[in-house]
């Protein structure tokens, strides 16, 4: 019985990873939740907001403008993630985050005193503006970690994106337009009938203070800034080079043999992509009418469904992923996340057929829907995480975090701005064009995942100066043997790659291995 237990409770017990510093880690996870807890908290009611602030007339016409409520903020979060990152590998990874952070209070607290519409694309924009911290987030997490512990590492990050991604939601859900929701507490409250969008956010921006806090004190510059003696303006033109130097540098890995990390950051963005669909699509069709196969729901059961999903994730890091991607490794993790993804993708507008067996069938459907979806969902997402953290060296990963979550932001753009759009006009069409056709085309995005991580190496799973290390160290294996005729033992010695000689022999030799590395990745 006392072996049983261990191993069921080996996963809770070895949460956080062996060797990662947990004062470090906490603070990190804590911000992780905050960016998709204020990234996703307006999902839940965003459909509400457009509808109360007049813009539409009825709750099936939302999918129109909530979509572009959504959109705004992925804009600006494409056009600041990747000069973050590019700044986080110059001028430090602590004062972006941290700066980052605090930009990100500001402006959600004001997108929930959202009074009209236009207000709210505002701030929200600001919002997506200084919210580019994941891209630092995950180059943190990428140089505190190891290659023992990195698949752990990457998979609490996905757990702690997700865990944020459905709680926000649910908060979302729960508190917006309180004095509707609970008229006994806060009926009759003219702050929150004014604000009725203030509650879910302020919360957010209280956590997030914790998390600025936390890091303060806690956590520590990984690549500190340089001192020189230059004037400001100088050091800002030499950041600008540096910059500039990074992003040509980027462009020349798609035609290089280094494209991989590209590839693994496209991958990233068409799950990022296929994710925000759904989680835009499903509350629209939850307060959609009956009629026209929508569940005709209220923000609160929106949230409830929220919270049912954290079951899926929180289950899927701690009892599922690790032995999954321990034995599969992270690519086929993903490629079999991305096939499960492909399948549930089309089930939700199905599950409205359980209607006439009571809400117990429904609810029942709908949770274990939801379970499983998460689990491909969170396979996906925490395996790219590492596949990404293995493409580059840690010089470029700053920079490569930047461009991935830039793109990710781009993808994400288009996400709302098709589908929610595509929801509102389905419910006005019939069989095969309704619900289920959304539903459709949003499968097809997992599935333009799996045949681009076709594409990607087996040597993604490891992190790149392993690889490099390994292969140095066979090729040379295989030169003492060849050469054994040509060169006495002491030069045999030299060519190790642990010992760096300055000889002409030893770099040219470095020089083929980098080359045949490079072929092999291929």
């Amino acid at each position: 019985m006392h072996k049983i237990l261990k191993v069921i409770l080996s996963p809770i017990v070895n949460f956080f990873p062996k060797g990662f510093p947990t004062r470090k880690l906490i603070p990190l996870l804590l911000l992780q939740i905050c960016e998709a807890f204020t990234k996703n908290s307006i999902a839940a009611y965003a459909g509400f907001m457009v509808t109360d602030f007049g813009v539409v007339d009825s709750p099936n016409q939302a999918g129109y403008y909530s979509g572009l409520l959504n959109a705004c903020y992925f804009f600006s979060q494409f056009l600041s993630s990747f000069f973050l990152g590019v700044l986080s590998d110059n001028i430090g990874r602590r004062p972006i985050l941290l700066i980052g952070s605090i930009g990100s209070i500001i402006s959600t607290t004001l997108f929930g005193f959202s009074f009209n519409y236009w207000w709210a694309i505002i701030s929200r924009s600001i919002n997506g503006l200084v919210n580019g911290n994941i891209g630092v987030i995950k180059t943190f997490m990428g140089e505190f970690s190891t290659k023992e512990n990195r698949a752990q590492v990457f998979g609490l990050l996905g757990l702690t994106g997700g865990f944020g991604m459905i709680i926000g939601a649910s908060i979302g859900g729960y508190l917006a337009r309180p004095t509707k929701q609970y008229p006994s507490i806060f009926g009759g409250m003219k702050f929150f009938e004014t604000f009725p969008f203030i509650l879910p956010n302020l919360v957010c921006s209280s956590i997030t203070t914790v998390g600025v806090i936390l890091s303060y004190f806690y956590l520590e510059e990984t690549k500190p800034r340089e001192r020189t003696n230059e004037q400001w303006y100088l050091e800002l033109l030499n950041i600008f080079k540096k910059v500039i130097e990074r992003t040509i540098k980027i462009v020349k890995m798609l035609f290089s043999k280094e494209f991989v990390g590209i590839l693994c950051c496209f991958s990233y963005s068409i799950i990022a992509v296929g994710a925000s669909m759904m989680l835009n699509v499903i509350p629209l069709l939850m307060m959609g009418s009956i009629s026209v196969g929508g569940f005709g729901w209220e923000t609160s059961q929106i949230g409830t469904f929220n919270m049912i999903s954290a079951i899926g994730i929180i289950c899927t890091q701690l009892f599922i992923y690790r032995p999954t991607v321990k034995f599969f490794g992270p690519l086929w993790t993903n490629r079999i996340g991305s096939i499960g993804n492909f399948i549930l993708y089309n089930i939700p507008p199905c599950i409205y057929y359980l209607y006439p067996y009571g809400n117990v069938a429904l609810w029942i459907g709908l949770s274990v829907y939801s379970f499983m979806v998460n689990i491909t969902t969170q396979f996906c997402f925490a395996s790219v995480m590492a596949m990404i953290a293995n493409s580059v060296t840690s010089d470029l990963l700053g920079t490569l975090n930047g461009l991935s979550q830039s793109l990710v932001a781009l993808f994400r753009l288009f996400a709302p701005l098709i589908s929610s759009p595509l929801i509102a006009w389905s419910f006005t069409q019939k069989f095969p064009f309704n619900a289920h056709f959304t539903f459709f085309v949003m499968a097809v995005v997992p599935l333009i995942n799996f045949l681009l991580l076709l594409l990607i190496p087996k040597s993604i799973n490891y992190p790149k100066e392993e690889v490099q290390y390994t292969k140095i160290i066979e090729l040379d294996n295989i030169e003492d043997k060849n050469d054994i005729q040509q060169k006495d033992e002491t030069t045999q010695q030299d060519v190790n790659p642990t010992n760096q000689t300055n000889t002409t022999k030893a770099d040219s030799s470095e020089e083929q291995v980098n080359a045949i590395i490079i072929d092999e990745g291929e």
